[in-house]
């Protein structure tokens, strides 16, 4: 089911999601560079592209540099294999230097 599928079929639900989360990406004793690149690194161990596509942008939107972004992704390497970057050229697009 798609996000915009549920906020039709059941918009407090996605509406409660919403507030969530905005409340964790909050800044706080982490920054929401430093959330943003840990949720880009689950995303990448979770293999949605979505998830990637969305923090991905977010981390550099906050701040983050395509090597923070690379060191992020090779501890999730780190933990799960390299199936956890290998698997999409999404992960390539974060890392590599604009030419």
């Amino acid at each position: 089911m798609s996000l915009l599928l549920l906020g039709k079929k059941d918009p407090p639900v996605i509406k409660a999601l919403h507030r969530y989360k905005r409340e964790v990406f909050n800044e706080g004793e982490l920054s929401v560079r430093e959330k943003e690149l840990i949720a880009a690194a689950i995303s990448a161990t979770l293999k949605c592209d979505k998830c990637l596509e969305f923090h991905g942008d977010a981390a550099l939107e906050a701040g983050a540099t395509k090597k923070q972004l690379m060191e992020a992704f090779e501890v999730a390497m780190y933990l799960v294999g390299p199936s956890a970057v290998i698997w999409s050229d999404l992960i390539d697009h974060y890392i590599e230097d604009e030419e």
